[in-house]
């Protein structure tokens, strides 16, 4: 889904526009046994509704930083456990939340180095998460990597730059 609009920077801004627009709320999804109850209340249904656009926005950059790692983990859990719905879903959310963290750097007054640097980490998490995007979505093509493979493939580039954002971006002291 993501992989198209990462040559056109405004894109996302337009694409949440319209999400909002269209009724979307900026509230996060429950999750455990209250989404269970929710589910079973509405109905269990399976279609592309874009449930990852309804999320929290983080405040900090560390905050966001700190989502996209246990997003990350989540991810691994959810293909570890060959939940793929589930990790689609969980990459979907991890889109968002870097465009989250990338409009929050735009807003740091940091050094131009250092905004060079923690954009080149956003950058390579979007193309990381954007490779696995695609291949959820590619299913049983002859010749694709299987979802396994293109996530062990990415797992050390995305480790590495969530740690350059955390070395940058701390999370604070509670």
């Amino acid at each position: 889904m993501f992989h198209f609009y990462a040559s056109f920077p405004a894109l996302p801004v337009m694409l949440l526009a319209c999400w909002l627009a269209a009724g979307c709320s900026p509230t996060q999804k429950p999750s455990g046994p209250a989404a269970k109850s929710a589910a079973t209340a509405e109905g269990d249904h399976d279609h592309d509704h874009d449930h990852a656009a309804e999320h929290d926005h983080p405040k900090t950059l560390a905050a966001g930083v700190a989502e996209l790692e246990a997003l990350t983990l989540e991810v691994a859990d959810k293909l570890a456990g060959d939940a793929q719905e589930a990790a689609d879903d969980a990459v979907h959310a991890a889109a968002h939340l870097i465009d989250d963290v990338r409009d929050l750097l735009a807003k740091e007054t940091i050094t131009a180095d250092a905004k060079e640097a923690a954009t080149k980490a956003i950058d390579e998490l979007f193309d990381c998460y954007d490779k696995l995007d695609v291949a959820l979505h590619a299913g049983a093509k002859q010749g694709a990597e299987t979802v396994a493979e293109v996530h062990a493939s990415i797992a050390t580039r995305v480790q590495e730059a969530i740690k350059a954002l955390k070395e940058r971006f701390p999370q604070e002291a509670k």
